[in-house]
């Protein structure tokens, strides 16, 4: 019988969990409490990895050391990356999740949360990307350091030009973030040819008709890339 795996992804706004049984799901639970983690322990008895922690102070006292997972935890790809004890966890849990869809494909990671982050997994190794701040950081980064720019939401289908103060804003957030992820898919093509995308972001993205490349939504990625590094240190 397979084992039950417990895999726990603490964002900045929710903290999500997956129950696998192998690489099948058993129970996904959108914004988990300590009352349902210490539910499943009883149940299940699981293998636990966490990608972070900080965020959930009561969760982390219960954790052994060895369930959060570090920079210092295997991982079935290479990592090229100058500072691995600063990297993210959930970027290089994105990433093995990203590389275990398709071991032979080059990858493009993308999640467009509090912040905006691209990586590059290419030839099984993780070569690195680039953060950015994410769409509610740019409003509020407007509101807060000028003294005429209100803080508004964000609309993805008001286009240039803009015709109020509200709608130039959203433009200059929501479509000059689509420009900066498209910018880069047209230049990394050139680079990497077949280049696959996964696209792992709590915001919906709409690409141009003019990218060409397989594009996977898969919201749960960091989750199933949790799954695979557990599996892959049980072996």
């Amino acid at each position: 019988m397979d084992k039950v795996n417990l895999c726990i992804d603490i964002g900045n706004t929710s903290t999500k969990a997956l129950v696998y049984k192998g690489d099948k799901e058993l129970q996904y639970i959108k914004n988990l409490e300590i009352e349902k983690f210490e539910e499943l322990v009883d149940q299940y008895n699981p293998t636990i990895l966490v990608s972070k922690t900080g965020k959930f102070k009561e969760l982390e006292r219960k954790l052994k050391s060895t369930e959060i997972l570090s920079h210092n935890t295997p991982i079935p790809i290479k990592m090229d990356y100058k500072t691995p004890e600063t990297l993210g966890r959930d970027r290089i849990a994105s990433a093995v999740g990203a590389w275990s869809m398709d071991k032979d494909a080059n990858w493009l990671v993308i999640d467009l949360g509090t912040c905006l982050t691209m990586d590059l997994v290419v030839n099984n190794e993780f070569l690195g990307g680039l953060i950015s701040p994410g769409v509610q950081m740019r409003f509020k980064a407007m509101d807060e350091f000028t003294a005429g720019l209100p803080l508004v939401k964000y609309n993805y289908s008001v286009i240039f030009p803009g015709k109020s103060t509200e709608e130039s804003m959203q433009v200059g957030v929501c479509q000059s973030i689509m420009n900066e992820i498209e910018g880069y898919i047209y230049k990394l093509n050139k680079q990497f040819p077949a280049l696959k995308i996964v696209d792992c972001s709590s915001m919906t993205l709409h690409f141009d008709k003019e990218v060409k490349n397989e594009i996977f939504a898969r919201p749960k990625l960091v989750l199933e890339g949790l799954n695979k590094i557990i599996n892959y240190n049980a072996k």
